[in-house]
């Protein structure tokens, strides 16, 4: 008789914007929990998998295995998670970016936690708890976790539920060491691996819609096994995004080739227009780089730019934020994510605050960077939330949305990707609700396959999505 193992996804706490939650979430499904099912033998286990963000946990009948991903803005539910299915009489084993940077926190939460990478944990976990000795405490390896991740379980996901269904993981971990970055505590401030190639090719020919989102920290960093997924994807038909930091704007030609090969779009980091606030957290690549110029580069390449700013740093003033703004119009950046730094446990950023006394409470629910949980050095707290807000409202006005379309190929698109996708956010409630993503995501692909490369290049071809944050809380 096969065991149950519940695999478990938990809601952000829903504070504040429930909508606004409920649609990021619901672009695409947790490739971590799908993959650890993927390694978990099916003749053995009956496998389930949810995600709170698109419908219940609750599972009727007894389960003996709970797995529950926990990052630190979910870390109360999924406490109490933990707590109902034990009283139920499953074991309980945490894992993910949380219990890495607080175990001592998490452990008497759970029957076991996992420290790190869990694909190399996994196997062990399985095993110690088939002969009912689980050790409470497992660290998964960072070397070498590149090469075991296995394909994922797709077919456990809720296919009506996600805008996009294939996500992809690469490589591990980043060549930069910024201070406020989560990767920092999970996986250290170097660049591990990539994985297999055949195993990458072996895992896109179960691509059916032609759109695939990899989720690797920084895609592009190792120009060696970034050129040889180049070399796969190079005619598959499959468009593609990924995330970039800007340093690949230094070559034209490296962009050139990720276009060549399906790059449509780049989730950029960055981060704040101040060079001073980058030299201050460790970001070195941002502070000399020309921002203006390199999102001429990214457009000359037909790429566009999804871009991630944060605010809170310490040389920010109440102007950063229609500053920033002014810049994300000014070069023409389609989509952005605006941010409240957030000091996550674990990274460089928490110590300096936890260590000043600028911390203001370590409620996880508001760790979210939608609140300011520490006191900034030149605002208030009020003014960081307040400022985040409004660069929100200024980014996506008409006038905003006018001024960032006109003036680059594709306009149209640009023009009709923003209205659908910033505007009208009661229209996705209810798509995700009643379950029409398939439905959505066929008119995306069809519509986001418009020309966004210049004329001049003398290549036409069909952008992708360009959609939120991968490592986002």
């Amino acid at each position: 008789m096969r065991r149950r193992l519940l695999l478990i996804l938990p809601s952000l706490q829903q504070l504040d914007n429930y909508a606004f939650r409920l649609i990021k979430y619901s672009r695409f499904p947790p490739l971590s929990l799908l993959t650890i099912a993927g390694m978990t033998p099916p003749d053995e286990w009956e496998i389930l998998v949810r995600d709170e963000h698109v419908e219940s946990s609750e599972v009727e009948g007894h389960v003996d295995l709970v797995g529950i991903q926990t990052y630190i803005s979910c870390a109360n539910r999924a406490y109490a998670l933990a707590a109902y299915w034990r009283a139920r009489g499953a074991k309980v084993v945490l894992g993910g970016l949380h219990p890495t940077s607080l175990p001592q926190e998490a452990l008497p939460h759970a029957d076991a936690i996992c420290i790190g990478p869990a694909e190399t944990a996994w196997p062990e976990i399985l095993a110690d708890f088939k002969r009912g000795r689980l050790q409470g405490t497992y660290r998964g390896r960072r070397e070498g976790s590149a090469a075991l991740v296995s394909l994922p379980r797709r077919d456990l996901m809720n296919p009506r539920a996600y805008l996009i269904h294939n996500t992809m993981v690469t490589s591990r971990g980043c060549p930069h060491a910024c201070d406020f970055c989560y990767k920092s505590s999970f996986w250290g401030s170097r660049y591990y691996e990539a994985r297999p190639i055949a195993e990458i090719e072996r895992e896109l020919e179960t691509v059916a819609d032609g759109l695939v989102f990899f989720l690797d920290d920084n895609l592009l960093a190792n120009r060696p096994s970034a050129r040889a997924l180049f070399n796969v994807l190079r005619g598959s038909g499959i468009v593609w995004q990924a995330a970039g930091s800007l340093d690949v704007t230094r070559d034209p030609a490296y962009l050139d080739e990720a276009y060549e090969a399906g790059c449509r779009s780049l989730f950029v980091g960055f981060e704040s227009i101040a060079p001073e606030n980058m030299r201050a957290n460790n970001k070195g690549v941002n502070a000399t780089t020309d921002y203006l110029e390199a999102c001429r580069r990214f457009h000359e390449a037909g790429i566009m730019i999804n871009g991630s700013f944060v605010f809170g740093f310490d040389c920010d003033g109440p102007d950063i934020f229609e500053r920033t703004v002014e810049f994300a119009i000014e070069g023409k950046i389609l989509t952005a994510t605006f941010h409240v730094l957030t000091p996550l446990p674990g990274t460089r950023a928490f110590e300096r605050l936890e260590a000043e006394g600028r911390l203001l409470h370590r409620r996880w629910e508001y760790y979210d960077t939608d609140h300011a949980v520490f006191r900034p050095r030149r605002m208030t707290p009020e003014q960081l939330e307040s400022g985040h807000k409004r660069a929100y409202r200024e980014f996506l006005t008409y006038r905003s949305i006018l001024h960032r379309s006109f003036g680059l190929p594709g306009t149209a698109k640009r023009l009709a990707y923003n209205v659908a996708w910033m505007k009208v956010d009661p229209l996705w409630v209810a798509i995700v609700r009643l379950g029409l993503m398939p439905f959505a995501t066929r008119i995306f692909n069809r519509v986001l396959r418009a020309r966004t490369k210049p004329k001049a290049s003398g290549r036409l071809a069909e952008p992708g999505l360009v959609i939120g944050s991968p490592g986002e809380s």
